[in-house]
């Protein structure tokens, strides 16, 4: 299988040439790539292998060749999309981090925010191995020298200015107490979505649905002033 899967890459792929960096990134998409509907459904094929293995064993504990493999690609195939292992993790995250988003028109006006936490959370069930492949490299790329490491701690002050933000609107508009400092409740905030992704991870029994909907309102519960935003 994986030699038929060879004789069917671009010319420059079977040559050993690498793919415009810009297609192996996910930043931008190079002319080689955008030409050929073949080589978009081959190298998807390949991030989903990416992301499967990575959800299984971490990123340290897959190889180029086993992602290779599933994909159906040579590794010198696989090379061609992305030069390396880490141009391939990046690319990774960069789907999860297009998923992660909850589509809206505006910034966060105030505390809505919490009903896009809960969303996102409802939709664990329909990639976990999105969220096992964030969670373990997250974890593997923690200390100060981590390949990944500048990429998740910009990822996460991303997230930190985001909720604060909100707060920082509510807080505006009157809607949240002023007592309240945004830039710490926000950190409590990822703490909670952290700790809860590696409880559903380890158990994906747990009804993570209902604890995101009871932790929303009893956040709101805190934070507003006077009556329940959800009441």
């Amino acid at each position: 299988m994986t030699e038929q899967a060879a004789s069917d890459e671009p010319d420059a792929e079977a040559s050993g040439r690498q793919a415009p960096r810009g297609a192996a990134s996910g930043r931008a998409t190079g002319p080689g790539v955008r030409s050929s509907g073949k080589g978009r459904r081959r190298r998807e094929k390949i991030l989903a292998a990416a992301i499967r293995h990575v959800a299984r064993n971490g990123g340290r504990g897959t190889s180029l060749a086993q992602i290779a493999a599933e994909a159906g690609v040579t590794q010198q195939g696989l090379l061609y999309y992305f030069p390396s292992k880490d141009e391939l993790l990046h690319a990774a995250l960069d789907i999860r981090d297009q998923r992660d988003v909850v589509p809206r028109l505006t910034p966060w006006q105030g505390l809505e925010f919490l009903d896009g936490i809960v969303d996102r959370i409802c939709r664990w069930r329909q990639e976990p191995e999105m969220v096992g492949m964030f969670t373990l490299l997250l974890v593997e790329n923690l200390g100060d020298h981590a390949p990944l490491r500048d990429r998740l701690e910009k990822r996460y002050s991303l997230v930190h200015k985001e909720y604060a933000d909100g707060i920082r609107a509510a807080q505006a508009n009157g809607t949240a107490r002023a007592d309240i400092d945004p830039d710490l409740k926000a950190i409590e905030v990822i703490a909670f979505l952290n700790g809860l992704e590696t409880s559903w991870l380890l158990n994906p029994s747990l009804p993570v649905e209902d604890v995101a909907a009871a932790w929303r309102d009893s956040q709101l519960a805190q934070m507003t002033v006077g009556p329940s935003l959800r009441a």
